[in-house]
This record gives structure tokens, sequence and C-alpha cells, in this order.
């Protein structure tokens, strides 16, 4: 089996951009993959449209032939700079009117011809859109956006057909892999759509439900499959709800399987694969956060959330980072050590953007970026910091890749409770996770289905509000405790089994008045406040350590319980760090980001920080060698004076700007 192709130096751009030399860009950065463009219906129905902005065309000039073109003389220049490039594609949305002949309605005869697309598949794209209950168009306008926004019907193998020459196209021109965006697309009321429902509800639920739902127990003789009647149970419409979101989510990997693993890697089968999702707030619904595990971005390279507006923008006085800690924990856990991005939409703190996704071992940098014209910052001050990181990166992947994490604890992710959509289930992770990443403990995520097959690579397990165990899982971490480990948990947690119903007899029951190496923690101030950060933003805050007895109530309790911790430092609470073992190297490295910024500039402006006091375990059996301090503005790394002593180091960091590693070299 070949090794999965790994990178984390990338860029993303919505269209392809004219505005910099993108060929240089790759060299001088050795960027490994670039994502850009739109290649799909919204590029096909846009492009022949001047008044529409290329922004929404996904591609720089007019016409389709003209920017085919530029792309074919474009690409082989990236490979050879040594790119790989990922074509983005709308799987379902795109703009339009078909009343009055815009986009697909637009472009249809010209796009659909042997230079091009080939034979059309349809008359008109009208037969393969969702449709209403009235057999009408379902469209809608979006404020700001082109016309109004379609969907294509992903039941309808009409819209297959639209698409795959789009992705053949796409192939042609030599790209190297799909990122498939705004797969929105839910059950609509055509007939195809009632194909796929009609045999899942059936399975789903009994005659009486279907009865008590629809006022007909059988789901074929239903008009309306997608609207339970006003007299329904509350109950079993909030089931319903969530079976056809399910649904809706699995015949969505169903058909990016269909168009992407069994078509396009026909033709290339070792294309790079993603699909762009959201993840806003690091809560527990996204687009497939129903999926099982088994399906869970199953066959795909690279793993995507972007985090929802406001991310790029911090506001330390209020305690708000905007930083990606626990969305990279959770994604590294589920992807299996994939690659992966946080879009942030942060186009200012550029340092930043790279700095903590490498120190999350995940890819960087990912945003939009507009004409320089629109912008504060100058064509030089966006190449300096991306060029000066990302060749950090390069001069020293072996760092990097292939590592494993140096994680004391690991905080565990109710992916059961995601599985039944239960709103609240991460509000307690969230809120211990804060506190942990303030007090600079060294700890992973681990999902609670993990817990067996992993927990025992920790000395210590957090399960904040896990209802849903096993009695495998529950029988284990007593075990685990009896052989040393450490465990906290909180309130509700094993109060359930796996599939919901009540747990009597849970071990952690015994537990709750107290034990040797345990900690229970019975309630907690768990949801943050919404506070404004900036005029007319407000985002949810947790309260400043020093403001907030519970945490340092909790931080209290729970450092005595770990006896020594894997780091000390009196580092402020706006630096974060992760630790790392390189399988290249024998060394230990801690990853040092500094979020503390200007705020009120236009551009990235750090407020460095230092000396930093590191007081650290290293690996059983091994002495250090040296230690090592490089971040990317500096010439040469410098070695730290360092003192060594029953199994731990200690050394003094001089000055954090953004972003450095303490290298500590190991010997046996």
């Amino acid at each position: 089996m070949t090794e999965r192709f790994w990178f984390n130096r990338m860029v993303e751009y919505w269209g392809i951009p004219t505005h910099l030399d993108l060929v240089e860009h790759v060299r001088r950065a050795r960027l490994q993959v670039v994502q850009l463009g739109d290649f799909g219906p919204m590029f096909y129905g846009l492009a022949g449209d001047p008044q529409v902005d290329r922004s929404w065309v996904g591609m720089p000039l007019v016409g389709v032939r003209e920017n085919l073109a530029y792309a074919s003389h474009l690409f082989p220049r990236l490979h050879e700079a040594g790119a790989r490039i990922v074509a983005q594609l709308s799987l379902s949305w795109h703009y339009g009117d078909h009343e009055t002949g815009k986009g697909l309605w637009a472009s249809w005869g010209q796009i659909w011809t042997q230079g091009l697309l080939g034979p059309p598949p349809l008359p008109t794209p009208s037969a393969a859109q969702e449709v209403m209950g009235d057999g009408a168009l379902r469209c809608w306008p979006i404020e700001g956006r082109p016309y109004r926004a379609y969907s294509g019907c992903f039941c309808n193998p009409r819209w297959q057909s639209i698409l795959k020459p789009m992705i053949r196209k796409a192939l042609d021109l030599g790209v190297d892999g799909f990122m498939a965006h705004h797969n929105f697309s839910s059950f609509c009321r055509c007939s195809h759509c009632r194909e796929y429902l009609v045999p899942l509800l059936g399975n789903k639920f009994s005659s009486a439900e279907l009865q008590a739902l629809f006022g007909q127990a059988d789901p074929a003789q239903v008009q309306d499959l997608l609207s339970p009647g006003k007299d329904c149970p509350a109950s079993l419409r909030q089931r319903y709800d969530l079976e056809v979101q399910r649904a809706v989510q699995l015949r969505r990997k169903e058909f990016f399987d269909e168009l992407f693993i069994e078509y396009a890697r026909s033709f290339k089968p070792d294309l790079l694969l993603s699909q762009w999702y959201h993840k806003y707030d690091f809560g527990p619904h996204d687009e497939r956060s129903l999926l099982p595990s088994e399906l869970w971005a199953r066959d795909e390279d690279y793993i995507w959330y972007s985090q929802g507006g406001h991310k790029g923008r911090s506001a330390i006085q209020q305690g708000h980072l905007a930083d990606m800690g626990l969305p990279a924990r959770f994604i590294r856990a589920a992807g299996g050590g994939r690659p992966f991005v946080v879009n942030k939409y942060d186009s200012r703190r550029l340092r930043l953007s790279i700095a903590e996704a490498a120190a999350h071992n995940a890819a960087s940098l990912a945003f939009h970026l507009p004409s320089f014209d629109d912008r504060a910052i100058s064509r030089e001050e966006y190449y300096a910091p991306i060029t000066r990181y990302h060749r950090f990166l390069a001069e020293r992947e072996s760092l990097f890749h292939p590592a494993r994490s140096w994680a004391q604890l690991a905080l565990v992710y109710p992916r059961r409770a995601e599985l039944e959509a239960e709103a609240h289930s991460l509000d307690a992770l969230r809120r211990l996770g804060r506190l942990l990443e303030d007090d600079h403990q060294l700890f992973d995520i681990l999902l609670d289905e993990q817990l067996i097959e992993s927990g025992k690579d920790y000395e210590a397990l957090i399960l904040p509000e896990i209802r849903r165990l096993s009695r495998a899982e529950g029988e284990w971490l007593r075990a685990f405790v009896e052989e040393g480990g450490r465990l906290v948990f909180t309130g509700e947690t094993g109060t359930l089994l796996p599939d919901g119903r009540p747990y009597a007899d849970c071990p952690l029951r015994a537990w709750e008045q107290g034990a040797k190496r345990v900690l229970y923690v019975q309630a907690g101030p768990w949801k943050a406040e919404e506070k404004e950060i900036a005029p007319g933003i407000r985002m949810p805050v947790y309260p400043l350590l020093e403001q907030d007895p519970f945490g340092r109530g909790f931080l209290e309790q729970l450092r005595p319980l770990l006896g020594a911790p894997a780091l000390r430092t009196d580092a402020p609470w706006w630096v974060r760090v992760r630790a790392w073992r390189p399988q290249r190297e024998s060394a230990l490295v801690l990853h040092w980001i500094n979020y503390h910024q200007d705020e009120e500039t236009s551009i990235e402006v750090p407020c460095p920080t230092g000396p930093l006091q590191v007081d650290c375990a290293v690996p059983e059996g091994c002495a250090v060698e040296r230690v090592e301090w490089l971040y990317p503005e500096m010439r040469a790394p410098s070695l730290l004076p360092h003192t060594f002593s029953e199994g731990r180091v200690k050394f003094t960091i001089p000055r954090l700007i953004v972003y450095g590693l303490s290298v500590v070299y190991l010997n046996k």
C-alpha cells in the first residue's frame, strides 16, 4: 500500500488569482497544495455573464473558454513548481433565474458542445433541480449574491449527468483532486427523493408511528413525506426530523462517493478528495455529524471545516482568542491523523494562521484572498509572512511529520451524543478544554468510541458529560484507575448505555462520593456568555481565569490529581502549546503560539511575550542532549541553556513573537 500523501503547506483561493504570481509563490514558499477556482455549475452558469462579480463565478475572466484556456496554461506551470492542484466544485448550489434566462439557463446551449462538455444530457437544466410540492423549481434569493440560488437534486440521476462532464473536463485540465463545496442538498418533492424515502421511512417507523405521523400507515400512499401532520406528537416529530436529517447526510455521502470515488477515481485513482463543511463555534452539528464513524470522511484525503465568521478577530481583554485548538484536536482524532484545515477566514493574522495549523499538525494557510485593491494589506505584506512561515515548515519537515502527540491527558468527545443530535452535548467539553488550554496542559481529544482502544495511551482521562458508556467501557475505566490511571468525570457521565437506555449499575456511580485517583465534578457553568468583542460583533466567550472561581477551583483540584504535570510554564493564557514526538528525529518538540496582537491595526502586528520559563517531562529512559529554540523570523536556531534532573528538563525561552519551537533533542 502506498503511503497516504501528507501535507501542511497549502493556499486556497475562491477563484484563480490573477493579481499575484501564483507560480512564483508556490516555488518560493514550497507549497504542496493549491486549492482554487470553481469547475462546476456555478462557473458554467455565470462565466459568460459580465454583470456578475467574478467572486461568484470562481474564475477570473469573462467566458467559459477563456477561463479554461487560462487554467490549461497555468496548471502545468504550477505542477512544475511542485504543487498539486485541487479544483473546487459545487455539488448542488448554483445561481441564475429560470424565468428570465440567467445562469445555466442562459449558458446551456453554449456549454454542451463537442469542444466543451459534449452533447447535452438534457434539453434544459430544469429537470435536474430540486422542486416544490407543486412541481415548481425550488429557488430563493440570497442578499448580495447573483440572481437566485438553486440546488440540483442529489437523488436525481439527471443532476449527476450534468456534473460528471464538468468533473471530466477538470480532469482533462490536469487537476490532482477535488474539493466538493456547497453540498447543501436536502430531499425535495420530486419522484426520485420519494423513491429514496419510502423504504427508509418504512424501515425506521412502525405502521402505528407512520399513522401518527401522516395519518397513513403505508408511506407509499402519503402524498408529502416531508410534512408530518400538525397533530403528530412532538416526540415522534423530533425523532422523524432526526431520521430524515440522518438520511440526508447518508445520501449526501452516497452522492459524493458516486461522483468522485466511483466516477472520478476511475480516471485518476490517486485523486485528492475532500469536502467543504462547517462546524460553527465547535458545535455538535455539521453536515456529516450524523454519519457513523465508518462513513465519516471515508475515502477522503483531507478534512476541511470552516468555523464561521469572526474567527480571525481576537479580543484579549474579553477573553476571546479566535483559536482553533479544540476543533483541531477533534478533527485529528476523528480523521485518524489525515491532513486537515480549520478555515477561519483569517486574512489578517497571516503568520498566526500558519503557526496554529502547524502546531496542531494541520495544513495551512486557508482563506480567500480578494484583490489587493480592496484591502489594507499590500502584495508585499501578503507574500512575505506566508513565504517565510511556509519555508520554515518545509525546511524542518522532519520535526513535523511523521509525529505522534506527546500528551498527558485525553479529553473525551461525546460522539454518540452527537449522533443523536443532542444540542448541548459539547458544552462541558468546550468549557473544560478551554481551562486546560489556559493552564497549558498537554492534552488530546479522544472520541468516546475510541476509549478502550486508545485511552491506555494517556495518564489521565477527562469525561465531560459523556452520558453514553457501554458496560465494557465502564469496566475498562475501573481497571484503568486501579492500574494507576487518573480519571475526571462530570455530572451525567455514565448514566446511559450507548443506545440511550438508563444505565443503573455503571461503575462510575460508586466514585461520585470520592475515590483515590478520581475527581468527580457534579456540575459546572458549562455554557459560554455572549459578549461584544467589537462594535456590533458578539461571540460566545468564557471568563478570564481571575474572574472565574469555578475555573480556578477545577484546576486546583486537577493539578494534585495529576501529580507531576507533563509541562509547567509561566506563559500567559494567550500563549498556547502543543507537544509532539517526531519519528524521524530523536526529539521532543514543543510548539508555542502567541495570540497577543495589536487588535486595532489593519495588518498583523504581534505583541511579543517573554521570557517564558519551561519545566517539561521527557520520555522515560531518555536524557537531554541539547535544547534548540527556533522560529521563522530568526536566521539560525539558538541553543538554550538547560538543566536535566529526574526525568525533567528546565530552560527559558527568551522571547516569543508569534510562533516558535523548543526542540529538546534526546538520547538514551
